[in-house]
């Protein structure tokens, strides 16, 4: 058996740390961040704790990672389309189309929104990651205002914070409620709202 070359090793290595960082997002999101310890990820990772440390320098850097890792994600799948949707559909079907892509994302990402939504009422004590949760905020901000003034709506960097905030509360009743919460109904009347 020949050794791997570098570049195999390099790929491992990268394959590895997404696996820790998908790992970690899910016992992040399951436990909370504070009560879960780098132990808990590495176990349910099956690699051993001082591995995590060749990859992470601490249980904040992981966070950061995770953040950066999947944030981006979860926004491109939202926004994604947008443009080429712009030539096809009216101002009220793009909203209403990124709007929907939202709540579906929502749906198949609930892990990362509980644990944004989670970490954003606990940053004030961890400058770090409330420096990336201010950046995630505002990537968002800026895709909504920029869908907006494609509409032409007026003030529309105040009612890109506006809407962001009213999803995130929809996003927080959703997971907190559970199956008592009819986000189906719920989406319906906010996308009716927001393209009236």
């Amino acid at each position: 058996m020949s050794p791997r070359t570098k570049q195999a090793n390099e790929k491992l290595k990268q394959k590895r740390r997404e696996q820790i960082i998908l790992t970690a997002l899910e016992n992040f999101a399951k436990r909370g961040y504070h009560r879960t310890s780098i132990s808990d990820i590495a176990k349910t990772a099956g690699i051993s704790k001082g591995l995590m440390y060749n990859y992470f320098d601490s249980k904040e850097d992981l966070l950061i990672a995770v953040i950066e890792y999947v944030v981006p994600q979860a926004v491109e799948k939202i926004f994604s389309g947008i443009t080429k949707k712009a030539k096809t559909l009216t101002p009220k079907e793009l909203m209403s189309f990124v709007t929907d892509r939202f709540f579906e994302v929502m749906q198949e990402e609930a892990g990362l929104w509980k644990l944004s939504m989670s970490l954003s009422m606990q940053v004030a004590d961890m400058p770090k990651i409330h420096q990336v949760i201010v950046q995630m905020y505002d990537m968002v901000h800026r895709k909504i205002e920029e869908l907006l003034k494609r509409n032409n709506v007026p003030d529309a960097a105040i009612k890109a914070r506006l809407i962001a905030a009213q999803l995130d509360g929809i996003a927080l009743h959703y997971f907190v409620l559970g199956k008592n919460y009819n986000l189906e109904a719920v989406k319906q009347a906010f996308i009716s709202e927001i393209v009236s």
